[in-house]
């Protein structure tokens, strides 16, 4: 796919993305819609034959359909399952991981909540945690939510990415920091 595909996917996700949250907020149930959003996206995400057997050009609309409805029906709210069927019906199903992370900076956005990204070597403790959480939202005057992943590549400390900043704290930029300076 091209970039401009991309971008074009980008915009249409986006859209749907604003369409929901407009949705959410006027029957108030942005938490339902986040929560319901998230739990289908996680499901198709460590299920790749569900989105393979969704997108696969052969399988009857119906079929489909009919198989979203009898695993979700009881699982979401009617509004996500709506949107499921018709993503489904314009062909638009593997733009819907897209639709939620669109969704989720929106209603971000709107609660003043920026998404730290942290990335360390070993998993650390609650404690560190919720003291790295304090610093960033002194340092961002913003309320964050902290994403923690797991890179023994990095070997210690410990990257936060916060929209478009960097703080790179890791002892492997050190090492090749300290090669680029001695060759």
């Amino acid at each position: 796919m091209t970039k401009g595909n991309n971008s074009g996917l980008s915009i249409i996700a986006d859209r749907y993305a604003v369409a929901m949250t407009e949705l959410a907020e006027k029957l108030d149930r942005v938490d339902v819609f986040e929560n319901d959003l998230e739990g289908v996206n996680n499901l198709f995400s460590s299920n790749k034959e569900i989105i393979g057997f969704l997108s696969h050009p052969t399988i009857p609309l119906e079929d489909k359909k009919a198989t979203i409805e009898s695993t979700l029906r009881n699982a979401v709210s009617d509004q996500v399952l709506s949107l499921l069927k018709l993503l489904l019906d314009r062909n638009r199903i593997c733009i819907f991981p897209s639709i939620v992370n669109h969704y989720k900076d929106i209603i971000n956005k709107k609660r003043n909540i920026s998404v730290a990204k942290v990335t360390t070597a070993i998993e650390i403790d609650e404690d560190i945690v919720n003291r790295l959480k304090q610093k960033l939202e002194q340092a961002f005057n913003a309320n964050i939510k902290i994403n923690l992943n797991i890179d023994p590549s990095i070997i210690a400390g410990m990257v936060v990415e916060i929209g478009d900043k960097i703080i790179d704290g890791s002892i492997k930029t050190r090492l090749e920091n300290m090669k680029r300076q001695l060759m």
